[in-house]
This record gives C-alpha cells, sequence and structure tokens, in this order.
C-alpha cells in the first residue's frame, strides 16, 4: 500500500529484460508486446466501463458515475491487488495510461469550451445567479472546515494549505454537463427548474474557472506565480480579442457555406496540443489552454461537425483511461479505522447538505416551492470531470494524500450518483404533473382557463397566428392565455436557452435577430390589449433544430397547456397556390404531433383577415366550418370550433357527413394487417356512439344560436366525401378538421395512401391539396389521448366528451 502511494512521486523500480539490445527498439520484448499490453488494456476499460453504464441505466445514472466505477474497480480498492490485473495493468504502463487519459481529458475540456457560449451569460437572470453563487461560496466555507477535519484527525498528514484550495474547489463547483445529462435523463431538462438548475450551473463553472486561472500558477509555479499569472491574463486576453476574429477569417476565406473539409477537425485537434502546451509553458496547467481553444471557436457550424466527428471517440476510448488513473490512485482500503470512516461519511453528507440547504434558502427569496427548492439543491451536488481533473492536480503535486484523495473519489461518486434517484422520489413525473389534467380542449372546457402554447418560426406567422388566436377568445367568459414561442435556430451549444421577454424591460435578445422579438411582442401586446380576457407572454427558445420538439413538449408540460399551434410548413402564393416555405420545420411539427404532452393543432394560412367592421360599426361575419366524420380528432376540432363560435365575428357552419346505406364495409383482415388484430368492430363502434352523444350534446346547447349551423351530408365511400367538400369549397374562409389518424370510417378509408402530408390527415390533406381551388385557412387538430382517457371512454356513462358543455 504504502509503495503504491508513492507511486509517480517518487518513481517506482522494477526489472526490464531487454531483447536485441543491439537492435533500434529497445523495449521489453520489442513494441508490439507493449501494443498487445495497451489493446487489452484498452478492450477490458471499454467493455466494463460501457457493462456498468448499461446496468446503471435503469437507476438514471450519468456517465461519469459509471466510469468512476470502472475506475475503482480496476484500481487497488477492488480488482487491481489481483495476480491477474498485475499483468493486465503493470506499474510500467502507468506512464501510458496517464498520457492516453489526459489526451482524452484535454480533448473532453475542448468540447466543454466549445459548448460552452459566453454571449449566453447576459441572458442569466438574478435568480439562477444568486443560486449559483449561494450553492458555491457557501458550501466552500463548510469544505475549508471538512478539509481541516479531515487531516487534523489521528493519523493523518497536516494540512496543505493548497489541497484546502483544491478540496474546496472539487467539493463545491456544480458540473453543468453532468447536471444537464441527469436533466434529460429525468425529462425535467426543458422545465423551468431545469433551466434555472442549468443557467446556475454555467454561473458556477465560471467561478470554478476563474478560481482555477488563480490557483492553477500558485501550484504549479510556486514563487513565480506573478508571472505564471500576468502570462495567463495576457494569454487569455490574446486569445479572445486575436485569435478568436484570426480565426473567425480564416475560416471565412478557407470554407464554402457550411461546407467544411475533414482537414479542419485535423488542423483544430491539432491547435488543441498547442494550446495545451503554451499554457503549461507559462505556468498553468495544459487543461487550461485546451479550454480556451473551445471556448474561442468563432464558427458554430464548425463546432457542431467537430462535436459530432469526435465526441464518441474522446468519451468511448480516450477519456476511460482517466477514470482508470483516478482509480489507480484511489484506494478505499486506506480508509482503514472505524472512525476514519465516520469522518468520511461526516464529510459527505455535510458537503451534500450544504448545498441543499444554501440552494433551498436563497430560493425562498424568489418565491420557489420548498420542493422545487430542494430539487435545486440535490441539482447542485452534480460534479463533473473538472472536479476529478483538478484532484488530480492536487495529487500530483502532494497536496492531498491517497486517503484525502479516495474520500474524495468516493464523495464524487454518492453526491452524483444520488441525485437522479432523490429528484424521482422527491419530484417524480406523477407527482410533477398531478395537476396536469386539462390537456385537450374538451377537458379544458368553457368556463375554466384556455392556455394555448403558439409556435412562431419567423415573422410572417405572427399576423396569422394572432388572427387565429383572436377568434378563438369565443365569447371571452373565461381566462385565455398564449404563450407565443419564438424558436430560434442556434448551432453548437450544450442546450436550449429560454428567453422570457418583459415588456418592460430592454430586450436581451442580443444572441438573435431582437427586431423579431419586437415585432412579435407588440402584436401579442396589441392582441391583449383587443381581448380584455386573454393575457399574452412571448418566449424565445434558442436551440438546434434537432431537439426543438423536445423543447417545445417540455414548454408545453411546464405551462400546462392544452394546445399547442403549429405553422405548417408551406404558405399560400399571390396565385392561390402553395409553395414549401420552411421544410427544416416539417420534422419539428411531425416530431411535435407525435410526442406532444396535450392536443396539438396545425394552421395552413391562406389569409385568413383579422377582424373587421363596416362603416356602420357593424363587425364583418367571418365563416368557419367544421368538418365532422367521426373520432378522437374530430370532437377535438368540434370542441375548438364550438369555443371558436362565441366570438362576435364568426358564423360557424358543423357538416356532419354520415354513412349512406350503400356504404363500402371495410375488410377486417385488411384492418389488422394495418392496425395490428385489435377489437376493431366495437372500438368502431365505442367511437360512433361517443360521436353521437357529443353531438346531441353541441345541438341541444346551440338549439337557438343564429350563428351556428348545423347540416349532415350523406355519403357512402371516401370519392362521395372528397366530391362533398369539393361542392363546398368557396363557401367558407376556415376549415376545421380533425387529423383523425386514428379513427377507422369507410367514409376516409383509402383516401390516407394518396396523402402528400400525412401529419394533416385525410381530410386535412385534400383540403390543402393543389387539386383543390380553394383559398380558405385550414385548422387540423389532433386530440390528446392518454391511457387512462381511453379507459374513461371504454365506460361510455359519462364521457369526457361532456366535459365541454359541463364547466
Amino acid at each position: 500500500m504504502a509503495q503504491r502511494e508513492q507511486l509517480n512521486k517518487t518513481g517506482t523500480c522494477y526489472v526490464e529484460h531487454v531483447l536485441h539490445s543491439h537492435d533500434i527498439w529497445r523495449e521489453p520484448g520489442a513494441p508490439r508486446l507493449s501494443v498487445s499490453v495497451f489493446l487489452k488494456q484498452l478492450g477490458i476499460t471499454i467493455f466494463l466501463s460501457h457493462a456498468l453504464i448499461f446496468a446503471l441505466r435503469p437507476l438514471r445514472q450519468p456517465r461519469i458515475v459509471a466510469e468512476i466505477l470502472c475506475g475503482l474497480l480496476i484500481g487497488p480498492t477492488a480488482f487491481g491487488n489481483s495476480k491477474y490485473f498485475g499483468y493486465v495493468f503493470p506499474e510500467r504502463s502507468f506512464v501510458k495510461i496517464e498520457t492516453v487519459g489526459y489526451l482524452g481529458l484535454m480533448y473532453h475540456l475542448f468540447l466543454v469550451g466549445l459548448r460552452f457560449d459566453l454571449s449566453a451569460l447576459a441572458l442569466i437572470g438574478k435568480k439562477a445567479t444568486s443560486i449559483a453563487l449561494a450553492a458555491f461560496f457557501l458550501p466552500g466555507i463548510v469544505g475549508i472546515s471538512t478539509f481541516f477535519m479531515v487531516t487534523s484527525s489521528p493519523g493523518a498528514r497536516n494540512a496543505d494549505g493548497l489541497g484546502g484550495v483544491f478540496w474546496v474547489i472539487a467539493l463545491t463547483f456544480t458540473g453543468s454537463p453532468v447536471l444537464s445529462e441527469i436533466l434529460a435523463s429525468i425529462k425535467l431538462l426543458h422545465s423551468d427548474i431545469g433551466r434555472t438548475a442549468t443557467a446556475a450551473a454555467v454561473i458556477s463553472d465560471v467561478c470554478a474557472w476563474v478560481l482555477i486561472i488563480v490557483v492553477m500558477p500558485i501550484s504549479l509555479a510556486g514563487k513565480e506565480f506573478s508571472y505564471s499569472f500576468t502570462a495567463i491574463i495576457g494569454f487569455i486576453l490574446v486569445c479572445l480579442f486575436g485569435f478568436r476574429p484570426a480565426l473567425a477569417w480564416i475560416i471565412r476565406k478557407t470554407s464554402k457555406e457550411r461546407d467544411y473539409s475533414d482537414h479542419y477537425v485535423v488542423i483544430i485537434l491539432i491547435g488543441v496540443s498547442i494550446f495545451g502546451l503554451i499554457t503549461d509553458i507559462i505556468g498553468t496547467h495544459a487543461l487550461v489552454g485546451a479550454f480556451m481553444f473551445g471556448l474561442i471557436m468563432p464558427n458554430r457550424d464548425l463546432g457542431s461537425k467537430l462535436v459530432l466527428k469526435i465526441e464518441e471517440y474522446v468519451a468511448g476510448i480516450l477519456l476511460p483511461f482517466f477514470y482508470v488513473v483516478c482509480g489507480i490512485r484511489a484506494n478505499l482500503w486506506e480508509i482503514k479505522r472505524l472512525e476514519d470512516w465516520a469522518v468520511t461519511v461526516f464529510v459527505i453528507c455535510l458537503g451534500w447538505l450544504a448545498k441543499v440547504l444554501s440552494t433551498m434558502g436563497i430560493s425562498m427569496f424568489f418565491n420557489i416551492q420548498p420542493r422545487e427548492g430542494v430539487v435545486l439543491g440535490l441539482l447542485m451536488n452534480c460534479k463533473s470531470l473538472l472536479g476529478l481533473a483538478l484532484l488530480d492536480v492536487a495529487w500530483d503535486k502532494g497536496a492531498l494524500s491517497t486517503q484525502h484523495y479516495s474520500i474524495m473519489v468516493l464523495a464524487f461518486l454518492i453526491m452524483t450518483g444520488s441525485v437522479a434517484p432523490l429528484i424521482d422520489v422527491i419530484y417524480g413525473p406523477t407527482k410533477r404533473f398531478m395537476h396536469y389534467t386539462l390537456r385537450s380542449i374538451q377537458a379544458a372546457g368553457s368556463n375554466t382557463e384556455f392556455r394555448v402554447l403558439s409556435c412562431i418560426y419567423s415573422t410572417r406567422h405572427v399576423s396569422p397566428i394572432v388572427n387565429l388566436l383572436e377568434v378563438s377568445t369565443g365569447n371571452m367568459r373565461s381566462p385565455f392565455t398564449v404563450f407565443g414561442l419564438h424558436l430560434v435556430e442556434v448551432t453548437g451549444c450544450a442546450s436550449a436557452t429560454l428567453i422570457v421577454h418583459d415588456p418592460n424591460k430592454p430586450s436581451k435578445s442580443h444572441l438573435h435577430d431582437s427586431a423579431q422579438s419586437e415585432h412579435i411582442m407588440k402584436s401579442l401586446e396589441d392582441f391583449e390589449y383587443q381581448n380584455r380576457s386573454a393575457s399574452a407572454q412571448l418566449l424565445t427558445i434558442l436551440s438546434p433544430y434537432e431537439s426543438m420538439c423536445e423543447d417545445v413538449c417540455g414548454l408545453a408540460e411546464d405551462k400546462r397547456v392544452s394546445l399547442i399551434i403549429l405553422p405548417f410548413h408551406r404558405r399560400a402564393t399571390m396565385a392561390g397556390a402553395m409553395e414549401d416555405a420552411e421544410l427544416t420545420f416539417r420534422p419539428i411539427n411531425r416530431s411535435v404531433l407525435a410526442d406532444a404532452p396535450c392536443s396539438v393543432a396545425l394552421f395552413i394560412d391562406r389569409g385568413l383577415a383579422a377582424m373587421r367592421r363596416t362603416e356602420s360599426n357593424h363587425i364583418m361575419t367571418r365563416r368557419a366550418a367544421m368538418l365532422f366524420i367521426g373520432g378522437h380528432d374530430d370532437r377535438e376540432a368540434l370542441a375548438y370550433a364550438w369555443r371558436m363560435a362565441g366570438h362576435p365575428s364568426i358564423s360557424l357552419t358543423v357538416v356532419r357527413f354520415l354513412q349512406g346505406n350503400d356504404v363500402v364495409d371495410i375488410e377486417l383482415m385488411e384492418l389488422q394487417e394495418r392496425h395490428g388484430i385489435l377489437t376493431i368492430i366495437s372500438d368502431m363502434e365505442r367511437q360512433k356512439r361517443l360521436d353521437d352523444v357529443y353531438i346531441a350534446e353541441f345541438r341541444r346547447n346551440n338549439s337557438g344560436n343564429e350563428s351556428i349551423t348545423y347540416r349532415e351530408v350523406t355519403v357512402n365511400n371516401g370519392n362521395e366525401t372528397v366530391t362533398a367538400i369539393r361542392e363546398m369549397e368557396r363557401e367558407f374562409e376556415l376549415y376545421i378538421v380533425g387529423r383523425s389518424e386514428r379513427s377507422i370510417s369507410p367514409l376516409t378509408f383509402g383516401l390516407a395512401e394518396w396523402s402528400e402530408y400525412p401529419e394533416l390527415g385525410a381530410i386535412g390533406d385534400i383540403l390543402v391539396s393543389s387539386s383543390f381551388n380553394m383559398q380558405a385557412s385550414v385548422l387540423v387538430v389532433q386530440q390528446y389521448v392518454s391511457e387512462s382517457t381511453a379507459a374513461d371512454e371504454d365506460g361510455i356513462g359519462i364521457l369526457d366528451s361532456l366535459a365541454f358543455s359541463k364547466k
């Protein structure tokens, strides 16, 4: 044990038998034997780390927990003292393992810097900043106390002031990459609490890097601290104001638009090593240079390509060796006595509790619920690879003994590993969304608050969406809350950035075109002013296209909305035809339809006009039609039309398509091929009864309403349905239809096979088809149907369908 503790400090002696002494290779057994040992180490390390990642996945553990366990198992804590592992991991190979591990650590911190957006710091509010500072500095005081407590225990080595500094920094700062990974696993990344925690972790990272820049020259340069500190500050300024503009100019001059060859990747990886070498020479650590090089990369598109190219290689092959280094240096058997274990447990619990209590205390000043304050405190306990790197620097300098180093590694493991399971218990989905019951328009009813999330991809969507929202206010008896969500693409960022716009404060949207946000905000303010029962708030999300669906769905859950409105990716031309406008948004729309936590409406605008008045101040009527065939989505579309019919400018016609005497029955075997072997007939009959009940309730409640017309059209097949719709193509300005993807009807059966846009459903696709000479706008509605809703409908006794009229 004692010999192992001196490893890499004073050196270890061992005998080497050099073969072929007069040849060029003077390694033991020639280089092929060293390669053979390395390949064995590589295979065991990768297998063990991935096996632990897979095994811990049900517990929602981040990758770092599995990797630390892998290192401990390979080290002297577990298998490291066995004879077999002595052959596979001989002491003479430790230098090679350290080299590969530190290379992986450098590239990892380069990727961290690449994802770090300095301009986003200006968007972080007082709440997240206060939480971050409280969770950093207050536990720091506790950390100092625990360090001197450990070092002053009987038999422990005397305290080292430098070791205490590294101890405190590693124990108190929160690792944002690991925190984001945990938030994603527990589906909190896009919630308010997730965004607050992420922003606080970013501030914590900044504080940690500032302290590292100060402490590293002291630890490495000693008396020449002033020279090293001045040099590193000068190097950072040159990087930000010299190298960054130069890199931007070089990339702009040598590349085509968004087209980067693999040579860029090679050159940039060489640059990581050069920057690491520079910072190592001037008296700080090579890790600082690697991080700085990632931080100053000017092109986000190139950054995204770099992440895709090298991230898995770094995380899957190189980095596990760094954890092996940590595992070899840590030895839990060094915590020998019962008193030492008592002190270890006390230190870990006190550090963990200090984070939670300090975060809860500061959260109270921002009116955060106690349970959410506890969750934030737990999240602040996430540790990252940077903390382990600091411990390794302290170990290399002799500032931490093996026992103290082992205690900290164990603290990292327990504090980070406890976060996800505890949050699942305290703030799991069942508890988090137990009050989120109004997930559809029917469930929301007519006298309760109706909450809508309206997505806006570009400024051309603003006017149509606002006009649709205006008629959606209905009779204005119930509160109508609108969240306008402006979606802006950014690349190369670690996670989405949410901007909450306040009309009474200056805009912070300098990360994108602020004129767009001001235009959207002005339109929502006008909408709010003209509709006394409505309130509107503008939000902007900056994220890659790939994660926008998660952003939209997460925000919908967080705001507990009943409906998400999405603009269609095609637009009407001056000639009346439809053309592709934003094809990149089509996958987002389809993903939201598949994963939304509430009902969804796709809006195809063809010039839906705003409310107008005549010269005699009478409101001009806008004609809307609801085409009802049957099923979940059609009932939801009828509920939306019913709400809309309360608006003084809307004249609503509900057209119900009924089966004629010559209707063609659907072949049951064909249905089984498409939908699986289900109780199809009973489901169709149940849906028919639900439709009848809801239509009867609708007609009874609107029997004297002159603004609502009900008519029935009898058809026998899909072709007759299309013909009937074609006959009314110039009769209305807005059509409201259900998507009806889950419904089976002989009146539309077969039409979906010819659909150009399946996300619109059979009828919606027909209405926007180029074969229709139609200038009306279309709203396609999909109802949120949970398993519990389906179970309730089985009883048909009293349906959610009646909720709209009863509330």
